[in-house]
C-alpha cells in the first residue's frame, strides 16, 4: 500500500497544473485584442504511475497508481500550413492594391470621359481649324485656333507632368519599401537571437514567436520569400531563415547586424548588388504599375509628336494671311513660323526636332501675330482656307505607329499612304489607350476585391485556431478553477484523515 502522506504530492500536482492553466487562461484573456498574438494552451500529461508490490506479486511486480499531473507545455494554437497561405494571399493582394491605387490616379489625370478631357479639347482644336478653313481671313477665328491649340498643348504638359509625378512618387515609394523590409529583417534577426537562447534553455518563448510571425506577416505583404526553420545537429533551434532566391536575409554578422542588404536602383531591386524579382508583394505591384504608367506616358508622347510633326509638315507648305509662305531661309524670318508646333524651353525651340507631350507647345511667334497662320496653299493669299482644310483633314487620316530615329522603338504616328488596311486616327489613338487604362484600372478593382475576401476567409479560418475567444476562455477558467478547488479539496480531506490518525487513534475516554 502506498505511505499515508502519498496523496499530498498528487494533490499538489494537481493544484499547481491547474494554477498553470489558469495563468495561460489570464494571459489569452489579457490579449485578446493584442494585434498578432496567438491564443496558447496548456498541455497537461499523466504522470508516471507508482508500484504498489503486493504479497501475490513480490519484488514490485503489484498493481499501480496515479502520481497526478504535469505541464508538459504551454502550447501555441498555430497552423503553419494556414500562415504560408495567409502569407501568399496577402502578398498577391499587397501587388493588385498598388496596382489599383495608381492607376486610379492615372485615370484622375486622364479624366475621361468628360466634357473637360483631353478628348474635349482635342475636338474643339479640329472644329478651330475647319472654322479656319472656311474663314481664313478672320482674326477672331485665328485666334481661337491659336487659343484651342495651347489649350491642347498645355493639357499634354500637365498630362505628362502629373504622370511623371506618379512615376517619381512610385520610385520613391519602392525606395521606403525596401528600407522597410531591410528594417523588418533586422527585427526577424533579433528575434532570432533571443528565440533560440530561451530553446537552448529548455523554455517556450511563444510570444517572441508570435512577434516573429507578425513581422513575418507584414514582410509577405512587401515580397514573398520562403521561410524554413533553422536545423542544427538535426534539431531545431529555434531560428527561421527568410529565404530570397536562396539568400537568407536575416543572416547576421558578428555584431548581429544582418549581412544581406536590399538597395534599389529606380525601380530594380538589388540584394546584396544583385538583382532580384519577386512574383508578389507590393514591390512588384509598384514596378508592374510604373511600367503601366510608363506605357501610357509613351503613347501620350507618341500621339503629341505625331500631331505636332503632321501638322508642322503641313504647316510650312502654305502661306500666313498676307499671302507670304511661312517657310522662307531668308533672314531674319528664317524658320520663325513655319513650325506650328514648337519645343517649349527658354527661349523656345521653333526647330520642332524633339517634341513631347511634356514640351509640346505652340510657337510663341505665331501667338503674337496669328496672321503668320498658314491657312493658304503656297500659291493662296487673303481669304484662302485650303492649307487650313489640310490641317482639319488630318482628324479623319488613318495612321500608323513608326520609329522616327532607326532605335525600333516607336516614337511618333505617321499617315497611311500607300493603301493599307488598319490604322487609327488621332482620336482613336488616344481614346484606345485611355480605353485599355480602364480595363487596366477595373481589372486591379476585381482583383483587389477578390484578394481581399480571399485574405479575410483565411484570416477567419486562422481566427477560429488561433483567436482568443473571451466565451472559450471564461469556460476554460471555469474548468481549471473547479479542478484546482477539487485538488485543494482534496488536501483538506487528507488533511482530516491524517488528523483522525494522529489525534484521534487510541483516544479513550
Amino acid at each position: 500500500m502506498p505511505g499515508t502522506f502519498f496523496g499530498f504530492n498528487t494533490a499538489l500536482r494537481g493544484m499547481q497544473g491547474q494554477q498553470r492553466g489558469m495563468y495561460t487562461t489570464s494571459h489569452n484573456i489579457a490579449n485578446a485584442n493584442t494585434d498578432g498574438y496567438t491564443r496558447q494552451r496548456v498541455v497537461l500529461a499523466t504522470m508516471p504511475a507508482y508500484p504498489v508490490p503486493s504479497m501475490n506479486h513480490p519484488g514490485g511486480s503489484g498493481w499501480q497508481i496515479g502520481t497526478g499531473v504535469f505541464s508538459q507545455e504551454t502550447r501555441r494554437l498555430r497552423d503553419q500550413f494556414l500562415d504560408s497561405q495567409i502569407r501568399r494571399e496577402t502578398g498577391s493582394l499587397g501587388l493588385w492594391e498598388q496596382k489599383q491605387d495608381i492607376l486610379k490616379q492615372v485615370e484622375i489625370v486622364f479624366n475621361e470621359p468628360s466634357d473637360t478631357g483631353f478628348n474635349t479639347l482635342l475636338s474643339q482644336f479640329w472644329a478651330s481649324w475647319q472654322e479656319l478653313a472656311k474663314y481664313a481671313e478672320s482674326s477672331p477665328i485665328r485666334t481661337t485656333v491659336v487659343e484651342t491649340s495651347v489649350a491642347l498643348a498645355e493639357a499634354f504638359n500637365h498630362s505628362a507632368q502629373q504622370l511623371e509625378t506618379i512615376t517619381a512618387d512610385i520610385e520613391q515609394t519602392i525606395a521606403l519599401k525596401v528600407t522597410e523590409i531591410n528594417s523588418l529583417a533586422q527585427q526577424i534577426a533579433d528575434l532570432n537571437g533571443q528565440i533560440k537562447n530561451i530553446v537552448a534553455a529548455g523554455d517556450q518563448p511563444n510570444d517572441l514567436m508570435d512577434q516573429r510571425d507578425l513581422l513575418l506577416d507584414r514582410l509577405s505583404k512587401i515580397i514573398d520569400f520562403t521561410v524554413e526553420e533553422n536545423v542544427v545537429d538535426g534539431k531545431a533551434d529555434g531560428k527561421i531563415n527568410v529565404l530570397v532566391n536562396d539568400i537568407d536575409i536575416t543572416a547576421v554578422d558578428s555584431d548581429k547586424k544582418i549581412i544581406n542588404i536590399f538597395s534599389t536602383g529606380s525601380t530594380d531591386i538589388l540584394l546584396n548588388n544583385s538583382g532580384v524579382t519577386f512574383a508578389r508583394g507590393e514591390i512588384k505591384g509598384l514596378q508592374d504599375a510604373h511600367k503601366d504608367v510608363q506605357l501610357y506616358l509613351d503613347k501620350l508622347d507618341i500621339l503629341a509628336r505625331g500631331l505636332a510633326e503632321n501638322i508642322n509638315a503641313i504647316h510650312r507648305q502654305g502661306n500666313d494671311l498676307n499671302g507670304d509662305p511661312v517657310h522662307t531661309d531668308e533672314p531674319p524670318n528664317i524658320d520663325t513660323y513655319e513650325n506650328f508646333f514648337v519645343v517649349l524651353s527658354n527661349p523656345p525651340d521653333i526647330s520642332a526636332t524633339d517634341i513631347t507631350a511634356k514640351n509640346i507647345g505652340v510657337n510663341p511667334n505665331i501667338q503674337a501675330d496669328v496672321t503668320k497662320i498658314a491657312a493658304a496653299e503656297s500659291n493662296g493669299g487673303e481669304g484662302d482656307g485650303a492649307n487650313a482644310l489640310k490641317i482639319a483633314q488630318l482628324q479623319s487620316k488613318l495612321l500608323q505607329e513608326t520609329d522616327n530615329d532607326g532605335d525600333e522603338i516607336t516614337d511618333t504616328l505617321t499617315i497611311i499612304s500607300d493603301g493599307s488596311s488598319g490604322g487609327v486616327t488621332f482620336d482613336d489613338y488616344y481614346k484606345n489607350f485611355t480605353a485599355r487604362l480602364g480595363v487596366d484600372a477595373h481589372e486591379a478593382v476585381r482583383m483587389t476585391t477578390n484578394q481581399g475576401v480571399l485574405v479575410d476567409q483565411l484570416t477567419n479560418r486562422k481566427e477560429s485556431i488561433s483567436g482568443v475567444s473571451l466565451d472559450e476562455e471564461m469556460a476554460t477558467m471555469i474548468q481549471y478553477q473547479r479542478a484546482y478547488e477539487a485538488s485543494a479539496r482534496m488536501i483538506t480531506t487528507l488533511d482530516s484523515m491524517l488528523d483522525k490518525i494522529i489525534n484521534g487513534m487510541g483516544v479513550t475516554r
